[in-house]
């Protein structure tokens, strides 16, 4: 009897994990997809303001002209930031990547100085890029710029597409969600199906039959809620750590939104789950419990 009880606890308490691992899965992904839809304006900005124009100089400059360049460059309301890279580090880069002198495997030398220029992400379309192409025209000590403008529609396009899809896919989890967490719960209802026809036939109410099932799953969504935001944190401790710049995008406030929408979705799919699966068995005759 002792032997029969603890296998009992023992298959409880697995099947109480993995309803807790499989919820956690569930709601990191959901998480995620809410971060990103709740900094999608900022991470928007931030890949375009990574889009460069290369503004390729005439000659060689002294500093004070480079510096006089630089500032006017920056003064250009468009702009955002500018980078100078010397001839001599586009040489060590051509060095790197060639595995020998430039000259003598093209045949040329085609180390230039030039600017990166990144232009504020408002800006950043075929119609504006136009403008910022006109404003450095005037340059006398630049020879040309280069940019794709094919790219920035490219990028506009699938910026506003990805918006779209994440909307799409935040339907598609928590349908999926619903889903997965339902079937879970009601197989580890299963073995309890008699024991809520016994509760039927003695007149308990649907409520009072549901209640502790309610109250178990709740739990477990709860704590699937705090699994799924310590992930969540580990993921965006490891991006804001490889690129520091995406600290001024995921910003507490956000993060804070994100951590209380998993608890909410985490507590409202397991309710929500947990009565569908168990009005199951308060619908079923009682000869096919049988043969469920």
């Amino acid at each position: 009897m002792s032997d029969k009880r603890q296998v009992k606890t023992v298959s409880l308490f697995t099947s109480g994990v993995i309803t807790t691992i499989s919820i956690t899965l569930v709601l990191f992904l959901l998480g995620l997809t809410v971060l990103i839809g709740f900094t999608g304006k900022g991470l928007s900005s931030y890949i375009k303001e990574r889009m460069g124009i290369s503004i390729e100089l005439a000659g060689d400059m002294s500093e004070a002209a480079i510096a006089k360049t630089k500032a006017k460059i920056e003064a250009i309301p468009y702009v955002k930031s500018t980078a100078y890279i010397s001839k001599e580090e586009v040489k060590a880069e051509l060095l790197e990547n060639l595995g020998g002198d430039p000259e003598e495997v093209l045949g040329y030398d085609p180390s230039k100085s030039y600017f990166d220029v990144f232009i504020k992400s408002q800006y950043v379309n075929t119609d504006s890029i136009k403008k910022v192409e006109a404003a450095f025209k005037d340059f006398k000590l630049t020879k040309g710029l280069s940019f794709k403008e094919e790219d920035i529609a490219q990028a506009n396009q699938n910026l506003s597409k990805i918006g779209s899809i994440l909307l799409v896919l935040a339907v598609i989890l928590i349908v999926i969600s619903f889903t997965l967490i339902r079937n879970t719960i009601q197989l580890n209802i299963y073995s309890k199906r008699f024991i809520i026809n016994t509760m039927q036939l003695v007149g308990a109410t649907n409520g009072f039959i549901r209640r502790p099932f309610i109250f178990s799953t709740v739990i477990s969504g709860i704590i699937a809620a705090i699994l799924a935001n310590v992930a969540i944190t580990g993921v965006v401790y490891y991006f804001t750590r490889e690129y520091p710049d995406l600290l001024s995008i995921v910003t507490m406030t956000e993060l804070a939104m994100v951590y209380v929408a998993v608890l909410i979705c985490g507590v409202l799919i397991t309710v929500l789950a947990t009565i569908s699966a168990v009005n199951r068995y308060l619908k079923m005759k009682t000869n096919k419990l049988y043969h469920v």
